[in-house]
């Protein structure tokens, strides 16, 4: 979609597990846009010199790379786009913001200290997931491990920011996670339902799992399929009937996968 340049591209996405958030993405964009939120709104930018735009009554304007930052029921209006500007802009539901901090114990509203910040975490993991939403084939827990992982950055920038999480290992529940991603390691789970079988909320699942694999739950999964994989070509099937045997998305990302880990395509290591 163009809105006032041939050479701006934009394109709205609603991926199905990320519910009900939306992205926006634009390369080359000069457009001057006037919104009104119902959402909390995120807009990362890696090219945002010269920015500005007025918000709260207040004209702000960008140095170099990083966050705006809006509110539910704010307007803003961008006031120049000087050398046109790629983004990607997540739109998420006011009840996922809450629950998230009722979770991280956040009593009462969410508000949020700063108009936009340099925060190179936040702004990474908003990025990721726009890319993630925009190519596509990403498993819902990965998806929602990367929406966990805005949540969090988003809320350290509250007024009344999440008290520090105590260290904790959590072994039980760790033990009945891994062995949930075991036993149901061809299906598409989310992240919700591996921190119900868990027994605790997603950011202490999240945080404990990768204190003691080094990896998030959705990474350790596609570890045991890799290894499955190979155990399947060592027995002589077809690289080419693998991919959904093991539970991938498609081939191009089993092969991508599978480079990554074992360090060579599976038709490689076949041989």
């Amino acid at each position: 979609m163009s809105l006032d340049d041939p050479y701006e591209r934009f394109a709205w996405l609603h991926p199905p597990h990320l519910g009900g958030w939306e992205y926006l993405v634009a390369y080359r964009s000069r457009h001057l846009w006037t919104v009104y939120h119902e959402t909390y709104t995120l807009c990362a930018g890696v090219d945002l010199w010269g920015q500005s735009w007025r918000y709260r009554g207040r004209i702000h304007t960008r140095g170099g790379p990083g966050m705006m930052l809006m509110e539910p029921g704010e307007l803003h209006r961008t006031l120049a786009v000087p050398n046109g500007a790629a983004f990607k802009v997540a739109q998420i539901p006011p009840t996922a913001v809450e629950a998230a901090a009722r979770e991280l114990g956040i009593l009462g509203g969410v508000h949020l200290a700063q108009a936009d910040t340099d925060d190179p975490e936040l702004t990474a993991a908003v990025w990721r997931l726009g890319e993630a939403a925009e190519h596509g084939g990403v498993e819902p827990l990965e998806l929602q491990t990367m929406q966990a992982a805005v949540l969090r950055q988003l809320l350290a920038h509250a007024e009344r920011p999440p008290r520090p999480a105590k260290v904790c290992d959590e072994p039980a529940a760790i033990g009945r996670a891994r062995d949930y991603l075991h036993g149901h390691l061809f299906e598409r789970i989310s992240l919700d339902e591996l921190a119900a079988v868990a027994g605790i909320g997603r950011f202490r699942l999240l945080r404990a799992f990768h204190r003691r694999f080094g990896v998030p739950p959705h990474a350790f999964q596609t570890q045991i399929r890799i290894e499955h994989a190979r155990e399947l070509l060592r027995n002589g099937m077809a690289a080419a009937l693998v991919a959904s045997e093991v539970g991938f998305y498609d081939q191009s990302h089993f092969i991508r996968h599978f480079k990554k880990i074992i360090g060579v395509t599976p038709r490689e290591y076949a041989r």
